[in-house]
């Protein structure tokens, strides 16, 4: 059963204002990464400068209860675990989203290979492993729209785009791929009869 059911069950017993002075309690644990005699965090995992899940134990009303809780700015105050001590499981955080830099053309592979390999040229460079390094250290430690805009406008000037290591991993392997070549002229034989059609 989910969190935020078993917490609706919290209030239900006992009492909305309870589940607000409990919640409050686990949101200062969590600002200052300490715990009381009425609370431990057994686990805190830091998503990114603003993003934060704690576990940990508290108590209420003479007894203890467990939790698992997010806290930022992605989704607000998440209830991911609540219950019974021990019986709530550790967050088990997603692997990070790591971005790469890929072709803003989404079809130069297809058009202008020859223009693709000066792209996987350019991924050996040090300013390439830079402007990736960067972006992906400034989304962690200080997101928002401004990072954002701020790297997206310089990788652009080069007539780049961030976007998941996996779907960049994904095309530079089709594009290796023994087969691409035979496969990139059906699709251009195939997009010339559209043309003539």
């Amino acid at each position: 059963m989910s969190g935020e059911k078993e917490f609706e069950k919290f209030c239900a017993k006992y009492g909305e204002d309870a589940g607000t002075e409990v919640m409050e309690r686990i949101a200062d644990a969590m600002w200052s990464r300490k715990g009381n005699e009425r609370l431990r965090i057994n686990n805190f995992h830091t998503l990114n400068a603003c993003n934060h899940v704690a576990d940990g134990d508290i108590e209420h009303a003479g007894s203890w209860f467990s939790f698992s809780v997010e806290s930022g700015d992605w989704n607000g105050t998440v209830i991911h675990g609540w219950g019974d001590v021990d019986d709530v499981a550790a967050y088990v955080p997603a692997r990070p989203t790591i971005y790469d830099l890929m072709p803003r053309d989404r079809a130069l592979e297809i058009t202008r290979p020859e223009m693709f390999g000066v792209y996987l040229l350019w991924r050996k460079e040090g300013w390439f492993a830079d402007l990736t390094r960067s972006y992906n250290y400034d989304r962690h430690f200080a997101p928002g729209g401004k990072t954002k805009t701020y790297w997206r406008e310089k990788a652009a000037t080069r007539g780049l785009v961030y976007a998941p290591d996996k779907e960049v991993n994904a095309r530079i392997e089709k594009f290796n791929d023994p087969n691409f070549e035979s496969d990139r002229q059906e699709i251009l034989a195939l997009a010339e009869k559209w043309r003539a059609a």
